[in-house]
């Protein structure tokens, strides 16, 4: 019984990050939701407490995700050039393994209540400075140009995040390839040229 309530969330959890995305948080009602779930308005209630709730718990599982792809990365012993590639691709896995609450985590947390949205703004600034120490070693051991680091994180962050916006999964390129590409890109846009 608790894996088809576990299956019937997730799927509720699925379809409500799929219309945010497409109308946005606030142009989706519960009906909506319960709708394209196939089920009554009030049994949503069974299940979720609030659209609020919903939003929450989708923002908040995507930044666990992203979470639990880097902190292994930058805990390990490699070199920083692999550390800062394979934090790409990580980033760009999360994306692309969860498009549709990829892209309520980018944009529909504005929509939080105020105290949610100071905390997921906590957690996002604090994955950001996860981030920035790869840049700031990066930098430290001559890979990385010597530029802001905080503007090269936002810079990399910045053209991650909206890879939700035109990656398919059925298009020419697959999540791995495109993952791949960004680092390279990134790469050669800021790997320290000699004179």
């Amino acid at each position: 019984m608790a894996s088809v309530v576990t299956e019937r969330k997730n799927q509720i959890h699925r379809v409500a990050a799929r219309l945010f995305r497409q109308t946005g948080f606030h142009a989706t009602s519960v009906r909506d939701i319960a709708e394209a779930v196939g089920i009554q308005g009030g049994s949503l209630y069974n299940h979720v407490q609030s659209k609020d709730d919903l939003l929450w718990e989708i923002v908040n599982g995507s930044a666990d995700r992203f979470f639990a792809a880097l902190r292994p990365i930058a805990d390990s012993d490699r070199e920083i050039v692999r550390k800062i590639r394979d934090a790409v691709v990580a980033h760009v896995g999360v994306i692309t393994n969860d498009l549709e609450s990829a892209a309520v985590y980018t944009t529909e947390w504005r929509h939080l209540v105020p105290k949610r949205r100071e905390s997921f703004a906590r957690r996002r600034d604090e994955y950001e400075k996860l981030f920035q120490s790869l840049v700031q070693q990066g930098i430290r051991e001559g890979f990385l140009s010597a530029v802001d680091e905080a503007c090269a994180t936002l810079f990399v962050l910045s053209a991650l995040n909206y890879v939700y916006l035109w990656y398919r999964p059925d298009g020419r390129m697959s999540s791995d390839e495109v993952a791949v590409m960004m680092a390279n890109f990134i790469f050669d846009g800021l790997r320290r040229r000699t004179a």
